[in-house]
């Protein structure tokens, strides 16, 4: 997740095993484990004698794994929604005015002009 919310980059070096370890009070093997998993998954690289990096496909890994975030965030909403007893039409006017709101904040951070967001969700 961290990929792809931009806090590791692919070709980051990555802690050492002991560092980690060391910084997280875990164990050791804890560590190794955790690396090996992401390393069948994709997301590190080992580099003999240099250390563990984001692999540069991690990227695509991560991106895909936001989506599902996403979806299962998208879904909690809209079942809270529904709990409240708006319609589907009442909802789906809510997804759009927050996707407007977030092209007008884009707009803004751009230096163009936009409406004040109203914050009509």
């Amino acid at each position: 997740m961290a990929v792809a919310t931009g806090a590791l980059r692919p070709g980051e070096k990555l802690p050492t095993v002991r560092d980690l370890a060391t910084e997280l009070r875990i164990n050791f093997n804890t560590v190794v484990r955790a690396y090996r998993e992401m390393q069948a998954e994709g997301l590190l690289s080992s580099r003999q004698g240099s250390g563990t990096f984001v692999s540069e496909s991690a990227g695509e890994v991560g991106q895909e794994e936001a989506r599902r975030v996403v979806r299962r965030m998208i879904r909690e909403a809209i079942r809270t929604a529904r709990n409240a007893g708006l319609s589907q039409a009442e909802i789906a006017d809510m997804m759009v005015r927050a996707l407007d709101g977030e092209g007008q904040e884009e707009q803004q951070q751009r230096g163009g002009t936009a409406r004040p967001d109203d914050d009509g969700v």
